[in-house]
């Protein structure tokens, strides 16, 4: 039920809006809310704060305009082996980092991300602080990416897709042992699972999710710099994600949809969008700390109630 409603909402936003620009910035939301996704995965389901997450988005931005650009691979190749190396980056990342828990994993996370920065400013094959832009092809198939449209019915497709698989990820066994370590590491060791190799796993997971995500950025962005690394972009999917809820697998395509969507109609300048935002996440994390998704449940649950007692 909760799929055919997300379906018909992207027929109706696709074939409804008439402005190229709210089509081009929507599919950057679908895009977006895939990073968002990735995030979600480590603090939703290991509870860890993953502030380097941005590394895995820009080395899926990067990898795919270096592929296209370069080696003279098409977007749709390029795609696929920038998330594969995303994968493999995640395992070397994931040995170093992962035995830490808490602020040492999230600072040591962010001590690895300004790394990624720095190199990315000062090497050649990255076009330095200009960055790389003038991508010969964003196209899949006969899909014009750059075609706003095609554009949004492209990430919106593939966003769906990946909550498909990511439902599908929590249900498994391999979800339900995430989910125990999340609630006890301790507690889940001493029943036999080992918790360092599943926690690995789901950083690998979340991975190419954020490379994904990079990638398909491009075409709205037509230009990737080194601030694809920056840890404030990882802070903007994280108000994401605390917005619209851990708890709920949709819920950071809410809080993404609010963040990146709202400001532009409210006209808000950059500096008062983080006031805003960041007083938004002060109450939601004092009334509801589960987000949007703890609002939405319990005003269901209060007029179920209110049914109940008439």
């Amino acid at each position: 039920m909760l799929a055919l409603a997300a379906i018909l909402l992207v027929l109706a936003v696709g074939f409804g809006v008439r402005s190229t620009f709210i089509l081009s910035l929507a599919g950057y939301t679908c895009a977006f809310a895939l990073f968002a996704l990735s995030i979600n995965l480590m603090l939703g389901g290991l509870g860890e704060v993953p502030l380097g997450q941005c590394i895995f988005f820009g080395v899926g931005a990067y990898g795919t305009a270096m592929l296209t650009i370069e080696a003279g691979l098409p977007f749709v190749a390029a795609v696929p082996v920038a998330m594969a190396a995303s994968a493999v980056l995640a395992v070397g990342i994931g040995w170093l980092t992962l035995r830490l828990t808490g602020a040492y994993f999230s600072i040591v996370s962010w001590g690895l991300a300004g790394v990624m920065m720095v190199a990315a400013m000062n090497l050649e094959v990255t076009g330095g602080p200009l960055g790389l832009f003038g991508f010969p092809s964003l196209a899949v198939g006969p899909v014009d990416l750059t075609d706003p449209q095609s554009y949004f019915f492209f990430t919106a497709a593939v966003l769906l897709v990946v909550l498909a698989f990511l439902a599908r990820v929590r249900s498994s066994r391999f979800g339900h042992a995430i989910e125990s370590i999340r609630q006890s590491r301790h507690l889940a060791q001493s029943v036999g699972i080992n918790v360092f190799r599943e926690r690995l796993k789901m950083l690998v997971l979340s991975a190419p999710v954020a490379a994904l995500a990079g990638a398909l950025c491009l075409p709205y962005t037509q230009i990737v710099t080194p601030e694809v690394f920056s840890v404030v972009l990882t802070v903007d999917a994280l108000l994401a994600v605390l917005i619209g809820g851990t708890g709920l697998l949709f819920g950071p395509v809410i809080g993404t949809a609010i963040f990146t969507i709202l400001p532009q109609f409210l006209k808000l300048d950059p500096n008062v969008k983080v006031l805003v935002f960041s007083l938004a996440i002060i109450l939601v994390m004092m009334l509801a700390p589960g987000g949007l998704h703890q609002i939405g449940r319990s005003m269901l649950a209060r007029l179920k109630r209110g049914e109940g007692g008439r």
